[in-house]
């Protein structure tokens, strides 16, 4: 039971941390735990810190998105999420290259019916996660100057 009431504290000092979106002093906490911590421990912290800020406060959410994306939580949450979305537009019956496809930074290029058939049935939290690796035509020419 320790190791849980333990896992608990980081993970509200994670929230807390993170809630102030001052980059650098979150990579200065970083690096403290890095001291004391095992590197795994701190990024099952920060990954369960990001989902629970995606419920609990979605700008913090996005704005770890924007200015951490680098960070190994973040990359593993977008791969998770688009391993996910992958598996439900396959078995939703949408063909790669047809209904969907990448683009160069790993996005999914998909049209309207898809996304929204893959929206649709998906929790909160999760289309957050999904809405950081779904990408419409409409969104890419909007993004392009």
């Amino acid at each position: 039971m320790k190791d849980l009431e333990l896992f608990h504290f980081h993970l509200e000092r994670a929230v807390y941390i993170l809630k102030f979106q001052d980059k650098r002093l979150i990579e200065t906490w970083v690096n403290q735990l890095h001291l004391n911590l095992n590197p795994e421990y701190i990024e099952s912290c920060l990954t369960a810190a990001i989902l629970e800020l995606s419920t609990t406060h979605p700008e913090t959410f996005h704005w770890i998105f924007d200015k951490l994306a680098d960070w190994q939580s973040c990359t593993q949450l977008l791969e998770s999420v688009t391993r996910f979305a992958l598996k439900k537009l396959i078995q939703k019956g949408f063909m790669p290259g047809q209904e969907f496809s990448f683009t160069a930074d790993k996005k999914i290029l998909l049209n309207e019916n898809a996304k929204a058939v893959i929206i649709k049935d998906t929790a909160k939290t999760d289309s957050l996660l999904l809405e950081k690796v779904l990408l419409t035509p409409q969104q890419m020419y909007a993004l392009t100057p």
